[in-house]
């Protein structure tokens, strides 16, 4: 008789080379799901400070020397690298990052942003958007989730 089949070795090293491979891919695309849901997993407990009840953010100037004033707090869950600001004017839309805007962990940051009122006019919204690290081998990510929104700011 000439029996010719795969012996029990050979079946076995094929078996685990394809649930190897399963795994790979189920790990993989797992992965990039949660990925993909979550972008700015961390939150950073961002918030505007309030002394007395009222929100530390005003505004003032003329066009060539306007600016927005505002005091921000980090919560203690991770460090925020830049914040992103978004100015909403009666004329144009101001974004800008801004430098030296890093926040450590449970401590604060008073910032001065030059705001140009004859370029972008009367503000009418001021988003607040942190950027922060989650994998230290890639680059900040923003977090608009995670972002403050403010109308009705007050003069200085």
């Amino acid at each position: 008789m000439n029996k010719r089949a795969i012996s029990p070795l050979v079946s076995t090293i094929i078996l685990i080379v394809l649930a190897v491979g399963i795994g790979i891919l189920v790990m993989n695309w797992g992965r990039a799901q949660l990925e993909a849901g979550a972008k700015c997993s961390i939150d950073t407990e961002m918030n505007i400070v309030t002394l007395n009840g009222i929100p530390q953010v005003c505004y003032s100037g003329s066009a060539e020397n306007g600016f927005v004033k505002f005091i921000l707090e980090n919560g203690a869950n991770t460090d925020i690298e830049t914040i992103q600001i978004r100015i909403i004017g009666s004329k144009e839309v101001y974004l800008q990052e801004l430098s030296d805007s890093a926040i450590e962990k449970g401590y604060t940051l008073q910032k001065i942003v030059p705001y140009n009122f004859d370029l972008f006019g009367g503000i009418r919204q001021v988003k607040l958007a942190p950027k922060i690290i989650i994998y230290p081998e890639e680059p900040s990510l923003l977090c608009p989730e995670q972002a403050i929104i403010l109308e009705n700011i007050n003069p200085c």
